[in-house]
């Protein structure tokens, strides 16, 4: 008899194949490197050596594969294939990552916070009092730690001791004090101003040195206390400010300089002269003033000449001279001297007036400046050359209202000596001055001359009388009412008293239009007893009408 094995089925005398049962093969306990295994490949069975399925597979980084196929890691860094530095770095380390640690041979992670056994430095234990056999670390000259302790550091710091100097602070405005900005430094206030305390913002064992470098008051707020019971630092005066704690409680305490005994403010300074001139240096010398108080120093000013605005040069204790340094050449200054002391400033001396130097030759200052061909709005001028300069002359016209400080310039860079000023103002005084200038430099200004424009002329053509002041007036008692018919009807006037019908009054009123041609107002009583004229004439000047008739005060 035939058996049918596996795989294969028999039907009726038909012998077919079947699907392979596993199960009815034996089995295989232990396997062998040169045991075989199927494995279909595109629907084929095929034989594969166990070698062959070993070979895909290959060792990690730390993993060994040994000849029998046994999987196992390696020690950490004994493998040839393993290196801490191919590993991804960290910036930051936390108190629960793990460190790597081996332990009896056998490989193991650790915390970080454990590693350190707690000790980090926000954990640590407070320490005693600082002594001298305390120790840190420290890095000499290399990244190696070494040991130092606090009694040899301490010659070091004592050595720096020497060069340290206190910070110099300039205070412009008022200034609260604060311990983290003004402990142990020197302020100085450069100008009056108000030193005050912050709430908190010092504390005890705070100080300060505080100078008055300034003309005007150092005045302290409220709060501190004060060794001459003053409140504040008069000029040139110095504080030493403490914030001081104790069993009364916080007080901040200032000890002021002596300072000068004056009890008066100086005199006037006198006798200013420019000793010496250059370029850009001018040196000043006075004299004392003979009246007033003591003088602790004297301010020196300057200014262009021509502007308004003064500034302040520089300020010196108590000598008779200054150098100006800094200065423009060839250029026009002002210059006067204060005196000052703890009790206040003096008046200020005569102004002097001085033009610095150049190293080229300047022109002379022009001469015989006249007025000519003036009208209400313009006039003409003209001046002859000076008598020293050169080739290539140019002038400078400057006009002024008389009076004023300030000079316009009408005109420059002319080559002619004649030039005619318009749009000025009717009835108004002038003054003129002519500056030569050459390539190198301006020389000084000509002798200033004088004009007074016309008065408008027709505004006013008529003025009659309505309301003229007869009678008899107590002196510098009430007003008198008066009022006039103009013509023309809309030209304004003004009013006045004069003690002459045929002399105008020194001083006007202008007149309120009260309807029609009349114009009006209320002029006050004269002050002084006597028989006084009415008057109106326009504003311009035009048609002054003297009333005929007097009346009295009395």
């Amino acid at each position: 008899m035939i058996a049918v094995g596996d795989g294969l089925t028999l039907n009726s005398g038909t012998l077919s194949s079947s699907s392979f049962n596993l199960g009815s093969l034996p089995l295989q306990t232990n396997l062998l490197p040169e045991d075989q295994i199927v494995v279909t490949n595109a629907g084929t069975s095929q034989l594969v050596g166990l070698n062959q399925v070993r070979e895909l597979f290959t060792a990690g980084s730390n993993i060994t594969i040994d000849a029998n196929g046994i999987i196992s890691t390696s020690s950490v860094g004994g493998g040839t294939n393993y290196s801490l530095s191919g590993l991804s770095s960290v910036q930051v380390i936390a108190s629960g990552d793990l460190v790597g640690v081996s332990q009896s041979g056998a490989d193991h992670t650790i915390t970080y916070a454990n590693l350190l056994d707690g000790l980090t430095i926000d954990l640590a234990s407070p320490a005693a009092a600082a002594s001298d056999g305390d120790t840190l670390w420290v890095g000499q000259a290399s990244n190696v730690m070494l040991r130092q302790s606090l009694s040899a550091i301490w010659p070091w710091i004592s050595g720096k001791l020497a060069s340290w100097t206190r910070p110099i602070i300039e205070l412009i405005g008022n200034t609260s004090l604060n311990g983290a900005v003004h402990n142990n430094a020197v302020l100085i206030c450069s100008s009056p101003l108000l030193i005050s305390i912050g709430a908190g913002s010092i504390g005890s064992g705070f100080s300060c040195e505080l100078i008055n470098a300034s003309s005007g008051m150092v005045t302290f707020s409220s709060g501190i206390l004060t060794s001459n019971g003053s409140s504040g630092l008069s000029p040139y005066q110095c504080a030493s400010i403490q914030c001081i704690t104790y069993s009364a409680g916080t007080t901040v305490f200032a000890s002021i300089s002596a300072g000068s005994t004056a009890t008066v403010a100086p005199g006037q300074v006198t006798g200013l002269t420019a000793s010496s001139v250059a370029s850009s240096v001018v040196g000043l010398s006075w004299s004392a003033p003979g009246l007033g108080g003591s003088v602790s120093v004297y301010s020196i000013q300057y200014r262009i000449t021509g502007t308004t605005t003064w500034g302040i040069a520089g300020q010196n204790n108590g000598s008779l001279n200054f150098v100006v340094t800094g200065l423009q050449s060839v250029t026009s200054y002002d210059f006067a001297v204060n005196a000052i002391n703890n009790v206040g400033t003096g008046p200020t001396s005569s102004v002097l007036t001085t033009t610095t130097s150049s190293g080229a030759t300047l022109p002379g200052a022009p001469t015989s400046v006249t007025a000519s061909n003036i009208t209400s709005s313009s006039m003409t001028f003209s001046w002859s050359p000076p008598t020293s300069g050169g080739v290539g002359m140019v002038y400078t016209v400057q006009y002024r209202v008389t009076g004023q400080s300030a000079w316009v310039v009408a005109a420059s860079n002319l080559s002619g000596t004649t030039t005619n000023l318009s749009n000025l103002t009717a009835s108004t005084s002038y003054d003129i001055r002519i500056t030569a200038s050459l390539s190198g430099g301006s020389g000084p200004p000509s002798t200033a001359v004088t004009a007074q424009t016309l008065q408008l002329a027709g505004l006013v053509t008529g003025i009659v009388w309505n309301l003229a002041p007869t009678g008899t007036f107590a002196h510098g008692s009430g007003a008198i009412g008066v009022n006039v018919h103009v013509t023309p009807a809309s030209a304004a006037v003004q009013f006045g008293f004069s003690t002459s019908s045929s002399l105008p009054p020194t001083s006007w009123v202008t007149g309120v239009f009260v309807n029609s041609d009349l114009w009006g107002q209320y002029l006050p009583t004269p002050a002084t007893p006597g028989s006084w004229f009415g008057w109106a004439e326009g504003t311009d000047g035009s048609s002054p009408t003297a009333y005929a008739t007097p009346f009295t005060v009395t």
